[in-house]
């Protein structure tokens, strides 16, 4: 590992409190400390993966390029060694190659931090932070712009040369590139308006550092260059110009001396250029100048869950080469998918682009799936092509404009719309609302890569689906489910193999809160690991688990400094295991070590089953999805290392205020209806299978017409019905204990709404 580096200038920046955190976390200048708040830094982002991380930064007058990086991970390293590469671990490639081009004298960022942080190869962190190079624009740009208005013949040559003898210095000091694309070439562009020429070579994580560098690797550097230039429209003279200048005599005997390095060059290049947009590097055509201001991404796989909008990419989908801008990004699965909308042709366009390993497979069942959408009547997008781009496989679809995602009150239509699919011999093996789309009386089925075939679908498998869709909605907004079950047997009459379904209405309703159950499941298992609506990642030296794209302040000064947040809030409870602040809109809740012994017990319950924290945060979001009133969990940090008088764990939550129940109870009296509504409270706790474990009537709030239940530290998830059934009974006894004097009559009325055995399989 190499030593931390540190400029002086940025040294004296970062100690004068220039750098911090979007929560305003204090200065850092140790190489962890410095990696924690450049990862919360705020700037503009150009490119955020899951190992790395590039972003613009100002400090003070000054602005710097951060990339930071993650560890690469075991596969990575096995994949590079079993084909005899040597894997890039991180920052220390850029680094060491910036260092040795400046000292040889070639143009490259000057570097002005720099640090690893760990052993292990497959973990280890690093940072590098270079000087921000203003008024430069790409050859990637500058060659685009050519096609549609040709430069100055002299500046063209001055050019062509500047890039030769750039890249033979390059080689010279010991330096291979790896990535040798035009978009890493910066030129002056102040130099450019009065025809001078400086050139700069950038993003060279990849580089290699050797004494010496061979044939095979100059090669390379020289076929990417050439591929990635040819929408500059090069001529042969052009050509032999730059063959001039890298070497360093007459291009003629250039030629001559090293033809077959020459024509191996050119074929490297053909062979990238067979590729096509599969590498999704540059196209030949003429783009339209107002996008050269839009970053460009040259692989769809590199742009991470939140990337920065708009940008653009080049892609074929069977009518030539086509410049495309990203305007929003729909779903993101890493490594295998990306949905985004587009502008294709002037006119908007949802694309769907596969990459990875089962690229091919993937868009071969998504095309299959669309296919049999149509056959079958359903509505669906109207594809508009598919191809190749921004190293990925992509199916584009026309936008359907003014559509909506379903609601409870679309559920009739949803039905008709399986019905039909069902009678065609067709199945959504991913039923979720997040594939249907409303716009007027039409509901468009969009994914066509979850529809398989499926000859005989007779009433139980039909009913089996039906209640799986039900399932996403919330059980208090859905409409009666006996004319909904009638209404698909009524859209299924006629169809082979169907039977009318002998099922009740109530059993049906049991398979409803199965499906529920297992839709609840899913969801609180994502809760706690990374995923496209919740991020886990170290902030600060802490684990901090938060709700994606929660830009709050508010939230983030509270995840920067979760001690200076509670100091500066009212105190709410102070108790020994847990102490509850209200700072503005959040409420805080600290998980306290009281003693030794107390921080023993801690960590065995952490190795042995889920902390009070974590289970707060899973139950709140839980119930949460199945439309009950609690409080929002916003952030979930665990201290690394708590010790003994300090906090284990931080519960970030909305601040929910309302009236207490039993307040609520003393004041109008628990009549019918506040009866009714806790009933159904305690009902949905049995649809989940939750057992609260502190039903005491402070725990509740009447809120907004609603009842709202808090404090969640012992609420459980059970996948049993019999250990679940002894809880939920625990639990109404317990909350029928708040109240001796309750009539008769309601506490009968909270017994019918939600004591009822629970029954069925496991979810």
């Amino acid at each position: 590992m190499r030593r931390p580096y540190l400029r002086d200038d940025l040294r004296a920046s970062i100690e004068a409190g220039a750098l911090r955190s979007r929560g305003g976390g204090a200065r850092a200048v140790s190489a962890e400390g410095l990696f924690s708040v450049l990862s919360e830094a705020d700037g503009d982002v150009y490119r955020h993966t899951a190992r790395r991380k590039t972003m613009r930064i100002a400090l003070g007058s000054r602005a710097y390029f951060a990339k930071l990086h993650q560890g690469v991970g075991w596969r990575e390293i096995a994949k590079n060694l079993l084909v005899l590469k040597q894997p890039v671990l991180g920052a220390c490639n850029e680094f060491e190659a910036c260092l040795r081009l400046r000292d040889h004298g070639v143009p490259a960022p000057k570097v002005a931090a720099f640090a690893e942080l760990g052993l292990n190869p497959a973990k280890r962190r690093s940072f590098v932070v270079c000087d921000a190079l203003e008024g430069f624009i790409s050859l990637e740009d500058l060659g685009n712009a050519w096609s549609a208005n040709p430069p100055d013949p002299r500046l063209k040559r001055r050019l062509i040369v500047a890039a030769g003898r750039l890249t033979a210095a390059m080689h010279a000091a010991g330096v291979n590139h790896r990535d040798y694309y035009v978009c890493h070439l910066l030129a002056n562009r102040a130099k450019l308006d009065v025809g001078e020429v400086e050139l700069v070579v950038i993003d060279l994580h990849r580089a290699g550092v050797r004494g010496r560098v061979r044939k095979g690797w100059r090669r390379r550097d020289l076929a990417a260059l050439l591929y990635s230039a040819q929408a500059a429209t090069l001529t042969r003279q052009d050509l032999f110009r730059f063959v001039g200048a890298y070497t360093g005599g007459r291009p003629a005997a250039a030629v001559r001396q090293q033809r077959s390095f020459w024509r191996s060059v050119e074929r490297r290049a053909e062979r990238l250029r067979a590729k096509g947009s599969t590498t999704g590097l540059a196209l030949p055509g003429a783009w339209r100048d107002d996008l050269s201001d839009i970053p460009s991404v040259s692989r769809l796989a590199d742009v991470g869950r939140t990337p920065r909008l708009p940008f653009r990419f080049d892609a074929d989908l069977g009518r030539g080469p086509r410049r495309l801008v990203c305007t929003e990004v729909l779903r993101t699965q890493p490594g295998r998918r990306l949905v985004m909308r587009a502008t294709l042709d002037g006119r908007d366009a949802v694309l769907k682009a596969f990459f990875g390993p089962r690229a091919a497979r993937d868009l071969r069942r998504e095309r299959a799936g669309v296919a049999a959408l149509g056959h079958a009547g359903v509505c669906t997008p109207e594809p508009l092509g598919t191809g190749r781009g921004g190293g990925a496989r992509i199916l584009a679809f026309e936008h359907v404009a003014d559509a909506r995602t379903p609601t409870p009150e679309d559920a009739e239509g949803l039905i008709v719309l399986l019905a039909h699919l069902h009678n065609a011999g067709l199945r959504q093996r991913d039923l979720h609302i997040g594939n249907f789309l409303v716009r007027g009386d039409d509901v468009f089925a969009v994914d066509g890569a979850a529809v398989r075939p499926s000859p005989r679908i007779g009433s139980s498998r039909g009913l089996s689906d039906v209640a799986r869709l039900l399932a996403e909605f919330p059980a208090q907004r859905l409409p009666p489910l006996e004319p909904l079950m009638q209404r698909y047997a009524e859209a299924r009459q006629g169809s082979a193999g169907f039977q009318s379904p002998r099922v009740s209405a109530e059993d049906f309703g049991r398979l409803v809160d199965a499906a529920r159950r297992g839709r609840i499941a899913k969801w609180v298992a994502k809760t706690v690991r990374e995923c496209t609506a919740f991020s886990v990642g170290r902030r600060h030296g802490r684990r901090v688990v938060c709700n994606r794209g929660d830009d709050d302040p508010a939230l983030a000064a509270v995840v920067a400094d979760p001690e200076g947040a509670m100091a500066a809030g009212s105190v709410v409870k102070a108790g020994n295991t847990a102490t509850v602040v209200r700072l503005g809109e959040l409420v805080i809740k600290r998980y306290n070590v009281k003693n030794s012994r107390h921080l023993l017990g801690q960590r065995l319950r952490r190795a042995l089953r889920t902390s009070r924290s974590r289970r707060a945060w899973r139950a709140g979001h839980g119930l949460r999805f199945a439309g009950v009133s609690t409080p929002w969990p916003r952030a979930l940090i665990d201290e690394p290392r708590p010790k003994v008088g300090k906090a284990i764990a931080y519960l970030v939550l909305d601040d929910v205020r309302g009236t207490p129940l039993a307040e609520a109870m003393r004041c109008g009296g628990f009549d019918r209806d506040l009866a009714k509504r806790v009933g159904t409270l305690f009902r949905a706790f049995r649809t989940a299978r939750l057992s609260h474990g502190d039903t005491k009537a402070s725990n509740f709030l009447v809120a907004d017409g609603e009842v709202t239940v808090l404090d969640l530290d012992a609420a459980t998830f059970h996948r049993s019905p019999r250990r679940f059934a002894r809880r939920h009974r625990r639990d109404l006894e317990r909350f029928l204990r708040n109240w001796d004097e309750l009539p008769d009559d309601v506490r009968q009325l909270l017994v019918g709404e939600s004591q009822s055995a629970p029954s069925g399989r496991r979810a």
